[in-house]
């Protein structure tokens, strides 16, 4: 057997994308938020409201991870929740107006991830790499 460590430097470009995101938030006096908020925040920033079992699907989490990462950010004063006037049984996610304040800011820390992480690349290489990884990430999620 080769030895191949692609799934550790994939975890490593990970946990380095994350320091590299709290580093920006904390410079941007952004309390109290994680790499793991982003994906709602970034869902609510495109849509003002969902329902929270949309967002789950959205972000590829469960239901319950996403009532904890909500409750977080609801705490934090970055959401508010409400009941559907429709079906009472769905609880419907927004952003608070702190919220709708995050929106530049996590753009610009976006824009900043996103040349960094493809400094000295081409356009080529870029899109290689992301089908490369898409089709690996097919592979591993195929019985």
């Amino acid at each position: 057997m080769n030895h191949d460590d692609t799934i550790s430097l994939i975890c490593q470009i990970r946990l380095e994308a994350d320091d590299l995101l709290i580093k920006a938030l904390r410079e941007a006096h952004v309390e109290g938020i994680v790499p793991s908020h982003g994906a709602i925040l970034f869902n609510l920033f495109a849509e003002k409201k969902l329902p929270m079992n949309i967002l789950a699907a959205r972000i590829g989490k469960t239901p319950q991870t996403v009532t904890t990462l909500v409750q977080k950010l609801r705490t934090l004063g970055y959401l508010e929740t409400e009941k559907s006037e429709e079906d009472k049984r769905t609880t419907l996610v927004s952003l608070t107006e702190e919220g709708e304040k995050l929106q530049p800011v996590f753009m610009n820390i976006s824009q900043m991830l996103y040349e960094k992480q493809y400094m000295g690349m081409e356009e080529d290489d870029i899109a290689q790499l992301r089908r490369l990884l898409k089709k690996m990430s097919d592979n591993l999620q195929t019985p």
